[in-house]
């Protein structure tokens, strides 16, 4: 059973735990071209796919994806995770981040990251963060190195990256 989180506020994002009536924007944003190359299984997937997951990750409580909100406006303009969380470890994975297309250079989904780190550290007590990031992906690369992830393993496909969380988000 999923630890519930309440919603956490930070800049102009708001994150909330993702629910099921965000399913079809969530499937829409990870389908899209361009989005969809970008995760380590790039194929489109169906909407029973997409269900039976959410069924999956209901179940699972070391998996937490959310629903970044434009605080001003309520919109939605995207989603990060947390997953793998190891509070014995006080660390967890980061990623499956999805920007909305409408919200794409706004920097919002920076935004939406650094509350999520916050988040991690405040709320969870986590003080390390991980990401694998596809090393073809320049753009999210210089995103997390901007936002004090740093390599710890490179391979010609793959960059591991991680953050230390005790100096804040």
């Amino acid at each position: 059973m999923k630890q519930p989180i309440p919603p956490f506020s930070h800049g102009p994002i708001r994150l909330r735990l993702l629910q099921e009536d965000d399913l079809p924007a969530t499937l829409e944003w990870r389908n899209r071209d361009g989005a969809r190359q970008q995760f380590f299984s790039g194929e489109l997937i169906s909407w029973d796919h997409h269900v039976a997951w959410f069924t999956r990750y209901a179940d699972k409580n070391d998996d937490f994806v959310f629903i970044a909100e434009e605080l001003e406006s309520g919109q939605r303009i995207g989603q990060v995770s947390l997953y793998d969380v190891n509070l014995a470890h006080a660390d967890a994975e980061v990623g499956r981040f999805i920007v909305a297309p409408e919200f794409a250079g706004r920097g919002l989904m920076r935004a939406a990251i650094e509350a999520l780190s916050l988040l991690a550290a405040t709320s969870l007590g986590l003080h390390r963060l991980r990401l694998e990031v596809k090393a073809s992906n320049s753009r999210a690369y210089q995103l997390y190195e901007s936002l004090r992830f740093e390599v710890t393993e490179r391979s010609d496909s793959v960059i591991h990256m991680e953050r230390k969380l005790a100096d804040g988000p």
